[in-house]
Parts: C-alpha cells; structure tokens; sequence
C-alpha cells in the first residue's frame, strides 16, 4: 500500500509519468471535454466533492509546479487566491479560454476532472523542477534564466511544500 501523496491509481500514475514543462489541467465539474479519453481522470463524485483545492493539494505533494495559468476572461478571486497559496513558489498566468478548451481535448498529458462547482474553476499546472537540487549534482550554479524560479525555491523550501 502507499505510505504517501496521491493514492488514487490513475492519477498516481498520471503525475508520475509529468516531465518538466508537462501540462496538466485540473478542471471545474462544468469544463466540457472528452471524458473517454485516456488522458482524462474524472475524481467528480458530487458538487464540489472533491472541491478543486483538496485535488490541487494532492497534487502538491507529488509533483513540482514551475507555472499555472487561469482562464484570462472570467477570473474568479477564490480561486486565484487558494491556488496561489497552494503553489507559492509558481509563476502564475492567464490563458484565453479558447486556450484552455483547446489544451484539454488536444496538448495537455493529462486532465483531471474535479468537483468543483464554481465558475473558472480550471487550472492550468506546467510541470517544473526544484533548480537547486537537479542542478547540484553539476557543481556548477543554475543558468541565470532561472534565477527567479530558485529564489522562490529558496523562499519557500526544497521541497515547495509549505
């Protein structure tokens, strides 16, 4: 049995298979897509059961977020505001919502369905790395292109888990 982070299989399996700049998106109950899709992981079960912050927090603790984009249209402050503080050391991006339902049925690896019952309830999360630690077996220092993405690294914990 696993001791940790994710236990449902598919979705176990789904962050496990994220390289750095994956996309995985995390939609509202609402979003329309393909739900026959193998990319697809549908963890709805009632109105905001599971709500989209248990989801994004799940998630948390098995993968590494390096940027995640909202819906540029129809911002929702809730929303904004509790996946910000879930990933505190992300870049954080709108996308048109043309953008979104394109990415859902075509270029994200993987889409994950919850219950959240709220408008713009969909996240976008681009799989990232924790610089400090891939780059420490280089003894060199990390390109200063990613000298932002350490210092919040650094700010908030190797693991970016708060």
């Amino acid at each position: 049995m696993k001791r940790r982070g994710v236990i449902h299989d598919k979705l176990s399996y789904a962050l496990a298979t994220m390289g750095h700049d994956d996309l995985l998106i995390v939609t509202d109950a609402g979003m329309p897509f393909k739900r026959d899709d193998e990319r697809t992981i549908d963890l709805a079960l009632a109105p905001d059961v599971p709500d989209i912050f248990t989801v994004l927090r799940a998630i948390r603790q098995d993968l590494w977020v390096e940027k995640f984009a909202f819906i540029a249209e129809g911002r929702n402050p809730n929303v904004v505001n509790g996946v910000s503080e879930i990933f505190p050391d992300a870049e954080s991006t709108t996308m048109p919502n043309d953008w979104f339902h394109h990415a859902v049925d075509n270029t994200a690896k993987w889409v994950v369905r919850s219950g959240a019952w709220t408008p713009w309830g969909n996240v976008a999360l681009w799989s990232g790395i924790p610089v400090a630690e891939w780059m420490s077996s280089t003894g060199a220092e990390p390109p200063q292109e990613w000298d932002e993405r350490l210092r919040l690294n650094r700010e908030h914990g190797n693991d970016g888990v708060r």
